[in-house]
């Protein structure tokens, strides 16, 4: 009996000649709709969330179109700029905030342990 599983490279591994990211003009509405490969919701309410955020956008929209296929859409409406640059700006944006929470948190826990040794001693 067969499994409806995906195959781990299909998960995990972008083939040969695809794109991380396609983006597609829609002329409904004049949004762009980008498609993005080996991702799923945690990235994309992310995205989405700093693209909601931004007010060069009109409108944002993120799904997942099918649970078993290993990729995203987000859609968005932007304000006279172009959608491409938005979205690479947002996810910039965004891999600097994590390294910033990065880099607080190791400097918290190093602060941590340094009082804990301190008291270690007494």
């Amino acid at each position: 009996m067969g499994s409806n599983k995906p195959d781990d490279s299909d998960i995990l591994v972008l083939r040969r000649g695809d794109k991380k990211v396609v983006c597609e003009i829609l002329e409904k509405g004049e949004c762009n709709k980008f498609t993005i490969k080996l991702e799923d919701h945690t990235i994309g309410n992310i995205i989405n969330e700093a693209l909601c955020h931004d007010p060069e956008v009109t409108f944002s929209a993120f799904r997942k179109p099918h649970p078993l296929r290993n990729e995203i859409e987000i859609t968005m409406k932007p304000m006279g700029y172009a959608g491409v640059k938005l979205l690479a700006d947002n996810i910039i944006s965004l891999a600097d905030d994590v390294s910033n929470m990065r880099k607080d948190f190791i400097r918290k826990v190093q602060s941590f342990k340094a009082k804990k040794a301190f008291y270690d001693d007494y």
